[in-house]
């Protein structure tokens, strides 16, 4: 990424490369490859670490933005930063802090996971891909991937140990961190009722099913009632930020005119043909991955894989908005596994180049949102 940003440079020092992520969506010159990894969300989220989700409604901040915006980015990450500004940090590396030490914490769920469901080699292994998968350097951008990532982790490995508690309070605290932790929730809520069902456990899944939806319903509640309703709230994601539920009308559009050429110019903007191939290299690992691991497992990838492609978002983003389908990463983790350590060490450094490459190549050269 660093190499690629000193060449885009060098090529072109006045080129607009990527707008600021503001409501107002300046487009920007080039910077620095520290700028890349707090724009778009990123730069919501460092306004809301420095100052909070604001005053009055129908105010504006600083840069003349309302404050109302703020509210349509949920606090959990944020609100994580925002003690570290207090110790004289600038409120970006206060959310880029909190981004590191979230994937460290997340790359640990995921060895657990790993070696819950096969063994000690497999858990490194899910790691590894985790960590050299396209769009992974989101993971050390003020983003909640990371965040979100590592709660729906340690969710998942206390559900596969029967914790009912921990996954609960976990579950209701991803609530706080991104809408797409529904998928987590749903599974930690219908694992628990499978568990009430078979009357195992004995009070803990009752609590678990309570405590999942907490957060996010009561993130619903503050926003809706700062805002005065809850339509006002969606029509924020809906009219600002162009985030809604479209029942996958966006991303079969594009897949078709990818693929067939139907009604626009998709097949010659090649973020797009990444994404799209990112996004069928997901669902066949999802395929091969529902006989070889746990149904809770595949049944949190589902979700995560329906909301994501269920979703009207902007196509460049798509690499990041799976990173938290780590479930699918087994299988490639299953298959590494296998290999000598020689032979790995090649494929893991020619896949860590590409994604390398990748980080580089999507903000700086494509010009697109990471």
């Amino acid at each position: 990424m660093y190499v690629l940003a000193k060449h885009a440079y060098a090529l072109d020092p006045g080129r607009q490369v990527f707008p600021d992520g503001t409501i107002n969506n300046q487009w920007r010159g080039f910077t620095s490859m520290w700028d890349a990894l707090i724009s778009w969300d990123g730069r919501w989220y460092t306004k809301i670490a420095g100052s909070g989700l604001g005053g009055p409604i129908g105010a504006v901040d600083e840069d003349g933005v309302p404050y109302e915006l703020r509210l349509a980015f949920f606090p959990l990450y944020p609100f994580l930063a925002r003690p570290l500004t207090y110790l004289s940090i600038e409120p970006a590396t206060a959310c880029l802090i909190v981004s590191f030490v979230s994937a460290i914490a997340a790359a640990w769920g995921l060895y657990a996971i790993g070696r819950h469901v096969r063994d000690h080699r497999v858990g490194l292994m899910l790691v590894a891909v985790w960590a050299v998968a396209p769009a992974a350097m989101t993971q050390n951008g003020a983003f909640t991937e990371s965040l979100f990532t590592a709660l729906a982790a340690w969710a998942l490995y206390a559900v596969l140990k029967e914790r009912w508690l921990i996954a609960g309070l976990l579950a209701g605290l991803s609530g706080l961190s991104r809408p797409t932790a529904t998928a987590l929730i749903g599974t930690v809520a219908l694992a628990a009722l499978v568990a009430v069902l078979q009357r195992r456990g004995g009070w803990r899944p009752f609590a678990a099913i309570a405590l999942a939806p907490a957060g996010l319903l009561a993130y619903f509640a503050f926003a809706s009632a700062r805002l005065g309703s809850f339509e006002k709230y969606t029509s924020i994601h809906d009219n600002t930020f162009g985030a809604r539920f479209d029942w996958g009308e966006n991303t079969w559009n594009m897949s078709t005119d990818i693929l067939i050429g139907v009604d626009g110019d998709n097949a010659d903007k090649p973020i797009r043909v990444l994404s799209l191939i990112m996004l069928v290299a997901f669902v066949v690992m999802f395929v091969l991955l529902v006989p070889r691991a746990p149904w809770q497992l595949t049944v949190f990838a589902a979700a995560m894989l329906a909301l994501a492609t269920l979703s009207h978002t902007h196509m460049s983003m798509a690499g990041r908005h799976l990173l938290p389908t780590f479930p699918v990463l087994l299988v490639p983790a299953f298959l590494l596994a296998r290999m000598s350590n020689r032979d790995l060490g090649i494929v893991l450094g020619v896949i860590a180049l590409l994604s390398g490459w990748y980080a580089g190549w999507l903000p700086f050269i494509s010009g697109q949102a990471i």
